[in-house]
């Protein structure tokens, strides 16, 4: 089972590297190319489609991977593909007319300001290419294919560069004149995705290692709609918590200074590549397993799961809160400047926010979806509190010290009832470790970057040796430990 894990993450993960790395890439491309009320406004329409996702979706990329990866339930897989598909259709078109009616206060709510009402249709077309290439990746990921997802993320990435290159160019298009472009272009590759995925179930067919009991032709509609129903809900709250930095920043301050914070979170958020690769992988093996009554094994591979994801984030995490000042212009321009606070508390949100979903599968799977939805209102109420209270005053540096608490938070509650429903206990030693190792390994950049910041002038020859001198430090202090993650990943 671990294998299978560790071969399915493997691949998933270097189509995933390659999405964050083409991501990057777009970072000083748009920034530089773009002004920065565009370039805000280019974050804004991600952001606002990740939040209407949910209600397009009705949480059914969950279920689907909770119903339909036995082999016993192939069958029904191209019956349901329809129906679950006419039903997101039915809903985007229900939201995408809402959308319109009130385009011009969504416009103004998105984008804070008015005028930017011609992204609208656009906003909607990337809504519909997401939600379907999601809806597509949820049944590949059923019947194990996760090969076919990864090829589905390199494609979809690279086009995403292509398109965004090709209709940029060297800059003066404003963001309204190519961004209908690039949304039709994303909708039918998404058309493209949805029909190779039919043809994967038509075919039928998993894999023999991951054949295991499953309801046969699938769950009665009503039972598959009450469970997702609250998990609507949850994802909804999970959004909100991630995103209303950005509408209170936006109201606060403008799209001048969301570009800027977005800029600065792309940039903490590579390590979300991690926990996206461990959970993606993860969660369709503790279904299994649950559905099996092996939750030891369960318990087993959620703590590994969370070691690995610590041992990989914090380092990174690490090392983007001390870089990033210095490299975030560099990589922009030399408006996008935010403090090392900023950045070090959105690497406390990422890191806290990627354990928490590791735990989540566990919750979910128990069938505690109320309790976590109880969790994410929480969350969610937490940080729109601390948002309002401190980022009128600290600005960025007051959202991401609310996002941090948020996420951690939830990290706290999700760690206490994980342990309520599997026999299980939060790694406590083995994080500490890996906090204590990754601290030692960032020395040598701490003290090369106070030295350039004495001197007025970044070395990036000297980062680049301190940072290749920290992975020799953690690597080395980690392979000579007890139970070496290290060793178990370069393990066949």
């Amino acid at each position: 089972m671990i294998s299978t894990l560790r071969g399915g993450a493997a691949l998933y993960a270097g189509a995933t590297l390659l999405d964050r790395l083409l991501g990057l890439l777009l970072l000083p491309l748009l920034a530089r190319a773009m002004v920065p009320q565009d370039y805000g406004a280019w974050t804004q329409t991600g952001v606002t489609t990740g939040l209407l996702m949910p209600v397009v979706l009705f949480a059914t990329p969950t279920a689907i991977v909770r119903w339909f990866s036995g082999a016993s339930a192939a069958a029904g897989r191209p019956r349901f593909f329809i129906r679950i598909g006419a039903a997101a259709l039915a809903l985007f078109i229900v939201c995408a007319a809402l959308v319109w009616a009130g385009r011009l206060p969504v416009a103004r709510l998105v984008y804070g300001e008015g005028g930017r009402e011609a992204l609208v249709p656009a906003l909607l077309g990337l809504l519909l290419a997401d939600a379907s290439v999601e809806l597509a990746n949820a049944w590949l990921r059923a019947v194990g294919r996760i090969g076919a997802v990864a090829a589905v993320l390199v494609v979809r990435s690279g086009l995403r560069y292509g398109l965004v290159y090709a209709l940029v160019g060297a800059g003066g298009e404003p963001l309204a004149g190519w961004l209908g472009s690039y949304a039709a272009a994303q909708c039918v590759l998404a058309l493209g995705v949805l029909a190779a995925a039919y043809g994967v179930l038509r075919r039928g067919g998993v894999p023999a290692e991951l054949a295991t009991a499953a309801p046969a032709q699938g769950p009665p509609l009503r039972e598959l709609w009450a469970f997702c129903a609250p998990l609507v809900l949850l994802a909804l709250f999970t959004s909100f918590n991630l995103a209303f930095d950005r509408f209170l920043l936006v109201r606060l301050l403008g799209l001048d200074a969301v570009a800027v914070y977005s800029a600065a979170a792309s940039l903490c958020s590579v390590p979300a590549v991690f926990y996206s690769v461990l959970g993606f992988t993860l969660f369709p093996v503790l279904a299994r397993l649950w559905g099996d009554g092996r939750r030891d094994e369960a318990a087993r591979l959620t703590t590994l799961a969370l070691q690995t994801f610590v041992f990989l984030c914090l380092p990174v995490a690490l090392g983007l809160a001390l870089v990033g000042p210095a490299l975030l212009p560099r990589l922009a321009t030399a408006s996008y400047d935010a403090p090392m606070a900023v950045f070090a508390l959105l690497g406390v949100s990422v890191a806290a926010f990627g354990a928490y979903q590791i735990l989540l599968y566990a919750l979910l799977l128990d069938g505690r979806s109320r309790q976590v939805l109880m969790l994410a209102v929480g969350a969610a109420a937490l940080n729109a509190a601390l948002n309002l209270a401190l980022t009128p005053r600290w600005g960025a540096t007051g959202a991401a010290a609310a996002a941090a608490a948020a996420n951690a938070a939830m990290l706290a509650w999700a760690a206490r009832w994980a342990a309520l429903v599997m026999p299980w206990r939060f790694p406590w030693a083995a994080l500490w470790a890996v906090a204590w190792s990754s601290a030692l390994a960032a020395l040598p950049l701490a003290l090369v970057l106070w030295w350039t910041a004495v001197a007025a002038a970044v070395s990036w020859g000297a980062v680049g040796a301190m940072l290749a001198l920290g992975a020799v430090v953690y690597l080395g202090l980690d392979w000579g430990r007890a139970g070496s993650i290290t060793r178990m990943l370069l393990k066949r």
